[in-house]
């Protein structure tokens, strides 16, 4: 058996059990090789920056010989909020839909919380049809089921906080002129410290009228970095195609505090940052 990981769209929650677990169980796993800029330009649809790369990292292990790929399972469903983006929310059933002849998709939650043992038996057995040698699997990599750890901030002075959902946020291989323009301008970019659940938290006090876990993390994390006094100023980010999440984006910046942008990809990202400079 052949299943191809992808190295987007979360993956940092999640591998870091699966990767382990699958190798355990001892099916041969596959990886992306393309540069992340070769990959996106392989993809022509309108759809969100990091829609076009998770569907060029599939198309890629599906000719790499992937039997199967491991995705994250849906958020959740609801009108509010990313709810009315369909990629965002259920990004494996958007493939399914979007593009034929797919190798099955196995989905996992990318939360490793305390269900993930038992999504493990389960795909485990599905795979092997052998209950010991998933139990003997599950023994050996359960050491690697630790919660998500985020990056650390970092230190000095003119710090460019920025905040996304989080499937785009973690992956800053997708937003590299954000990168490019902080750096220009003397910035350096931080991304929120405090877990995922302490974020969500903080967003669920926050009277905008969201209720995904995925839009309560974006919330949370703004009013978290606005309110960091080594902050300076805080950039919001939201993938291109996906009008609800920017205009989720614009709320939140009206809340802000602090000096702030809001910045579509694809648009003027040197543009974004000054004005955040000229605000603050």
């Amino acid at each position: 058996m052949r299943i191809g990981l992808l190295d987007t769209w979360l993956s940092k929650r999640y591998l870091p059990f699966w990767r382990p677990y699958l190798q355990e169980l001892g099916v041969q796993l596959l990886s992306p090789r393309l540069p992340v800029s070769e990959a996106l330009l392989r993809i022509e649809e309108p759809w969100p920056r990091s829609a076009r790369l998770l569907a060029a990292r599939a198309l890629e292990l599906k000719a790499q010989g992937a039997e199967a790929l491991l995705l994250p399972a849906a958020l959740a469903d609801s009108p509010r909020g990313s709810g009315q983006c369909p990629w965002i929310v259920d990004p494996a059933s958007m493939l399914e839909r979007e593009i034929g002849g797919l190798p099955r998709i196995l989905r996992v939650s990318p939360e490793l919380g305390g269900g993930a043992l038992g999504e493990a038996a389960r795909l485990g057995q599905e795979l092997l049809q052998n209950p010991q040698q998933v139990r003997l699997a599950i023994e050996r990599s359960r050491r690697f089921l630790t919660p998500y750890k985020p990056p650390a901030m970092p230190r000095g002075e003119r710090i460019l906080g920025v905040v996304a959902q989080p499937h785009l946020l973690e992956d800053e291989r997708l937003y590299p002129e954000v990168l490019e323009a902080a750096e220009r301008y003397g910035w350096k970019v931080a991304l929120p410290d405090a877990s995922p659940e302490r974020l969500r938290e903080e967003g669920a006090r926050v009277p905008l009228n969201v209720d995904l876990p995925n839009d309560l993390e974006f919330v949370g994390a703004g009013h978290y970095l606005g309110r960091l006094g080594r902050v300076g100023g805080v950039l919001l980010l939201v993938d291109d195609h996906c009008q609800a999440v920017e205009r989720l984006a614009r709320k939140l910046s009206a809340q802000l505090h602090k000096a702030n942008a809001v910045y579509v990809l694809g648009g003027d990202a040197a543009g974004a940052v000054q004005r955040i400079m000229a605000a603050g």
